[in-house]
């Protein structure tokens, strides 16, 4: 049995949205500032540091990313999905579908 404890969605969202407001403090933006730079509301914003952001759409996620150049960091969490055809490669490589 896994006692390893996941945190819900919500956990997760209070975690990011104190985590943004931390990273935003360090580097000296305003919630203002932020708003400025992505027509985000105020109360959003505020919401969303605060962790009540249940309702943040994704498009002001990733403006609100964006404002901190933060967006990069995110694309980790999507692995790249190969383009190689793994079924093709192992008959290749194990002689099946080949005429003999």
């Amino acid at each position: 049995m896994n006692s390893e404890y996941i945190p819900s969605s919500y956990e997760v969202i209070e975690e990011l949205g104190r985590a943004y407001r931390k990273y935003r403090h360090s580097i000296g933006l305003s919630q203002k500032d932020i708003h400025d730079k992505t027509g985000v509301a105020l109360s959003t914003i505020s919401s969303f540091e605060n962790g009540r952001g249940q309702g943040l759409s994704l498009l002001h996620f990733v403006s609100m990313l964006d404002a901190l150049d933060l967006r990069e960091g995110f694309q980790c969490l999507v692995p790249e999905v190969s383009t190689v055809d793994l079924r093709k490669l192992w008959e290749e490589e194990n002689g099946k579908g080949k005429r003999r």
